[in-house]
Formats: C-alpha cells, structure tokens, sequence
C-alpha cells in the first residue's frame, strides 16, 4: 500500500463507508470490487487473502487524526480509499492522463 492519488487508470466504482457508525472500510471494498467485476460479493474470492482487511479498518477509523489515503492492487484492479470514506477501484488496463483519482468522474 502507498500513499498515492495520481492515477493513470480509469475509475469504474466510486462508494463510501461509514467507519464506525455503519458499514466498515474492508465491507465497502469489498462490495466495491465486486461490483467492478459485475458479480455479488459472497461470489468474489476472499479478499482477505491478499489484503489484511482488519488492519485497514483499523488504519482508516482509527483516533489518531492523522489523514490516510491507501492505494493497493487486489484482483487486477486499483483501489484507492481516503479516510474520509471515499472509496475508488480503478480500471489499470484502461489508461488515462494522470490526475487525482478523486477528481475523475466513474465511467460505467
């Protein structure tokens, strides 16, 4: 995982989570990946086995103030989630000009 919101690749999926008071980041993105891959989330393959889920739940809705942005690959695709809930999964094989992520409308 880096800290990175310049991306090259086209946005697919664009979500939120809730952090503490609702849906955790590691659900959010997994119902994220899954919907870039057009399937149901209790289809996708654990996730858990290339990422540690629990320590990013951690990380984004932790106390300590400080602000977060996680970049990482999972299943072909580009996730990039900020601690303010946002959440990005990215197309790489569908290059485009460089920009911040979160600022690239999400293509259907």
């Amino acid at each position: 995982m880096t800290e990175q919101s310049v991306c090259e690749c086209t946005p697919v999926v664009g979500t939120r989570f809730e952090g503490e008071r609702g849906r955790p980041p590691s659900l959010a993105i997994i119902e994220a990946v899954a919907a870039a891959e057009g399937i149901s989330p209790i289809e996708l393959d654990p996730l858990s086995d290339e990422i540690d889920l629990e320590s990013i739940d951690k990380l984004l809705t932790g106390p300590d103030g400080t602000p977060n942005l996680l970049h990482f690959s999972v299943n072909e695709w580009d996730v990039f989630v900020r601690d303010d809930g946002a959440i990005r999964v990215c197309d790489p094989n569908h290059v485009t000009d460089p920009e911040p992520v979160f600022e690239k409308p999400v293509c259907d």
